[in-house]
């Protein structure tokens, strides 16, 4: 029995995510310092594609993200030169050894869950911006579906290996490409979406497995049918469904209902009306709080902190909040 819906923050640190042991201790920091229910490995992002030759530069700032220096793709035909990768080595393998450190040191009842971005997803750090990869999906589509292949090929093993060295599932990421911005429902069920569920099929029998589906004028709905546990989206935004439209068409949990960007770095007053808001849309019921993206790495802990002390407010128990786990992973 779970006396309240669980609660996990996460985002980036810049100055402490550039090698596997360096991102545990500061994912640890953080999880000691709010006792998170759950945590989210959130390494940087372009761990996917450092083995196929994007390079960024780091100021040493924890709070200034990294820029892009070199990247394979300029032209449609560098597509050619995506080969497959070991899945064991190179960036893979450093954040194969960042998650078996992390399931060591963290305790057995916190549940944990590495980000894998979709293979479309990770094709798009290839380029120097999405916009490229659109273009030649439309003008040399058959270069790209095998590059795409050899990623998702790459990726099958991998998320394969992030379960069986010790994570409770996969937090798999759309990035911009499930959002109407950029694909329509057609192009992405034509582009993303087997190689999605290939991925996810990798981490089958995982009892964590999450779909983030992000940016505004998302795809939520015609993704309701993933194979996973939760949905994580941002559902703050007015342009994405709210999390009772949302629990209305998905299996399992939602994830989210507290704007990142919006009231988590408003106060406290702020805050505790987006709990208020979650608890009056779900009851509390198939509910996990947390932000609708990373955080930014400048949000205040007291703004933190108060998303647990509004959540224990709300809930019906919350005078004996240790008589029941706290940690719970949705049927």
């Amino acid at each position: 029995m779970v006396d309240r819906p669980a609660i996990s923050f996460w985002g980036h640190f810049y100055h402490r995510e550039s090698s596997a042991s360096e991102l545990v201790d500061a994912t640890l920091e953080h999880q000691r310092e709010f006792g998170w229910d759950w945590v989210k490995l959130n390494p940087r992002k372009h761990y996917h594609v450092e083995d196929w030759g994007v390079r960024y530069r780091y100021s040493g700032r924890p709070d200034e993200k990294p820029v892009l220096e070199s990247w394979p793709v300029h032209e449609p035909d560098d597509w050619r030169a995506i080969t497959p990768k070991h899945p064991e080595q190179g960036a893979l393998g450093e954040q194969l050894d960042a998650v078996r450190m992390l399931r060591e040191r963290l305790p057995r009842d916190v549940p944990m869950i590495e980000t894998v971005f979709t293979p479309l997803a990770i094709l798009a750090e290839m380029v120097e911006e999405p916009g490229v990869l659109k273009l030649h999906m439309r003008t040399h589509p058959d270069i790209v579906r095998a590059a795409l292949e050899v990623v998702t090929a790459t990726f099958e093993p991998y998320v394969a290996q992030v379960i069986a060295r010790g994570a409770d599932g996969i937090y798999l990421a759309t990035t911009d490409w499930a959002s109407k911005t950029w694909m329509t429902a057609d192009e992405y069920r034509e582009w993303a979406r087997p190689h999605d569920l290939r991925l996810l099929a990798a981490a089958a029998g995982a009892p964590f497995n999450v779909l983030h589906v992000c940016k505004p004028k998302n795809l939520l709905f015609e993704l309701s049918d993933y194979p996973v546990q939760a949905f994580s989206y941002d559902a703050t935004d007015p342009s994405n469904p709210t999390l009772d439209q949302a629990l209305a068409r998905v299996s399992g949990a939602v994830m989210g209902g507290i704007s990142h960007e919006g009231a988590l770095q408003s106060g406290v007053e702020a805050v505790t009306a987006e709990v208020r808001r979650g608890f009056e849309q779900t009851g509390g019921r198939r509910w996990l709080v947390a932000p609708g993206c990373s955080i930014p790495p400048r949000t205040p802990a007291v703004h933190l902190e108060s998303v647990r002390a509004a959540v224990d407010a709300m809930s019906s128990d919350a005078a004996s909040p240790s008589h029941a786990s706290r940690r719970a992973i949705p049927p």
